[in-house]
């Protein structure tokens, strides 16, 4: 597969959605059934990174970008879920912030996962589904390293530490738990040619990997200058933060096409 190099035109076989959704896409994750897995791979669903919203010609302004989900049903998909991501964005539309604040609903069983920074700290809310109360949590500042899609702006502010061979540590947000998680991220040897950087990202804790298992394996390709800040996740291999629709974690491989 070398369908996830940039193109002028985001048509990603395996995905639909109407068309104001794709013209608006600078980035789109195809999400499928691992290749690992056995058979054919069948599309999940497909995730749309749209234009972000407000964004000035300074980096020091907070800007959301918006990820719709859509599920390939249809000539023009079925929308199942929305995130917004809240931070700094430089004047290219790349997040800066490894710390954003998210909100993402599951429509289809009304689960619902937020991390929004309070005077008091980091306020973690999740719903499970509709029928659920709401749980929340609040961490102290310095508690939380990496915030959802913080991870991506976090690889790149380590990059030539995880080019070196070391393994970096870092507090991740859960707030399907409710508190902070220790991962480690460290490079692995990559499978194709075209990946520049592979990394693992699992539990810190030995014991608590053997009991929860479930590594994700990140592919990365250098930019046009080969310079950190414009290295591109081609690739997700891993547990999702999309259940299924039976509201299951699914492990699923993430490709990624950019404009």
């Amino acid at each position: 597969m070398g369908t996830w190099l940039a193109v002028a035109s985001l048509v990603v076989s395996g995905c639909s959605a109407p068309e104001s959704v794709t013209a608006q896409a600078a980035v789109i994750g195809r999400a499928q059934t691992a290749e690992s897995a056995g058979g054919a791979p069948q599309v999940r669903y497909c995730e749309y990174f749209l234009e972000p919203q407000g964004a000035s010609q300074t980096r020091a302004d907070a800007s959301n970008i918006r990820v719709v989900y859509y599920a390939p049903e249809g000539r023009e998909g079925k929308k199942i879920a929305e995130k917004r991501i809240t931070g700094v964005i430089d004047d290219s539309g790349v997040l800066l912030s490894t710390r954003p604040q998210i909100s993402q609903e599951d429509f289809r069983l009304g689960e619902v996962r937020e991390v929004t920074r309070s005077e008091t700290g980091w306020r973690m809310r999740y719903r499970g589904d509709r029928n659920s109360r709401f749980t929340e949590t609040t961490l102290p500042i310095e508690q939380l390293d990496v915030i959802d899609a913080g991870f991506d702006p976090y690889v790149r502010q380590h990059w030539q530490q995880l080019k070196a061979g070391e393994t970096v540590q870092f507090q991740f947000a859960s707030p399907v738990h409710g508190r902070s998680i220790k991962l480690r991220a460290r490079a692995i040897p990559c499978a194709r040619a075209e990946s520049y950087l592979c990394l693992r990202v699992e539990l810190a804790q030995a014991f608590l990997r053997w009991i929860a298992g479930g590594e994700i394996d990140l592919e990365y390709i250098a930019g046009a200058d080969g310079k950190p800040g414009s290295a591109r996740l081609a690739r997700f291999v891993g547990v999702t933060n999309l259940l299924d629709k039976a509201g299951e974690p699914q492990r699923l491989q993430l490709d990624y096409f950019y404009r």
